[in-house]
């Protein structure tokens, strides 16, 4: 059986592709990764790696255990962490998972008013949230749309749909609705450039034959509503978390021109007594906030 040391540098190598990157990013030389990744492919037998120039690629065996690494990894962080804060404190933290929507400034404060619980805060990538929450890398996380698999539970917090979001001085800004078009004109910021059905791209952008060309990825939508609000370009994001940024005069909020559906919200956790107990007031606390998102 192969040490927890090896997965480790099989991960490595998948994410950055080269042995000396790989390397760099677990503290090891770059001749002991070489001698372990030898080591590994003695002990097993076969070769995990073909050689593609300076970078690495997968065999079909070292995409089976990079597989399995990625499985195990997170758990086994999470278990010595859990170990570390059981020994200090005689309960682990929870964690809450923060994706791109990253404006509840006001909820913060209020994370502890109903319990004595640490919540340590835990950033995610747009495409780890759902795997993040499923391996229980964390134990909540507000999404749109929540896997289907026992343990787990939500609380639905409330529906909004997406609006333009621009800079004060914008032409745009002043119109009752904001078409296509607009978003073709200079930057538009965005959490993710991939299309998925049921939003924008099939409501708004596909009906009227526009795709934006200058689209920019930043997964974080308080960064983006700095850098609309700054005039550099515009945005379509959930209402509910422009709000603020609008009533300050930041950004104008605007309607587009179609009918756009309503979105639904959810706190989603591990349907665990202890998570619950925190789950259900911060679900309260953000509908209280955030529901009335007009």
């Amino acid at each position: 059986m192969l040490d927890i040391k090896f997965y480790v540098l099989i991960d490595a190598i998948a994410t950055h592709g080269t042995v000396h990157d790989a390397a760099a990013a677990i503290g090891l030389t770059q001749p002991a990764a070489t001698h372990r990744i030898r080591e590994m492919e003695r002990r097993l037998g076969v070769s995990l790696f073909a050689r593609e120039g300076r970078r690495l690629v997968l065999t079909a065996s070292g995409e089976r255990l990079v597989e399995t690494a990625r499985e195990i990894l997170p758990r086994v962080r999470s278990a010595e962490l859990e170990a570390w804060q059981l020994a200090r404190h005689g309960e682990p933290a929870l964690r809450l998972g923060i994706g791109p929507y990253d404006t509840f400034s006001k909820a913060l404060p209020l994370l502890y008013e109903h319990h004595d619980r640490d919540i340590d805060l835990v950033r995610l990538p747009l495409d780890e949230m759902t795997g993040a929450l499923l391996s229980r890398r964390v134990d909540m996380t507000v999404m749109i749309e929540v896997p289907t698999q026992r343990g787990l539970a939500c609380e639905r917090l409330f529906e909004a749909p997406p609006v333009a979001v621009l800079p004060p001085g914008h032409p745009a800004a002043k119109e009752a609705a904001v078409p296509a078009e607009v978003f073709d004109e200079g930057r538009h910021f965005t959490y993710s450039v991939i299309p998925e059905a049921g939003h924008e791209f099939e409501y708004f952008f596909q009906p009227a034959g526009v795709y934006p060309s200058h689209m920019v990825q930043i997964e974080s939508v308080a960064l983006i509503l700095e850098l609309v609000a700054a005039g550099k370009g515009v945005s379509i994001l959930s209402r509910w978390a422009v709000r603020d940024a609008a009533r300050a005069g930041r950004v104008v909020m605007r309607p587009l021109d179609v009918a756009m559906p309503q979105v639904p919200w959810y706190l989603a956790f591990a349907d665990e007594p202890r998570v619950r107990e925190v789950a259900e007031p911060l679900a309260a606390t953000l509908r209280a906030l955030y529901s009335d998102a007009e």
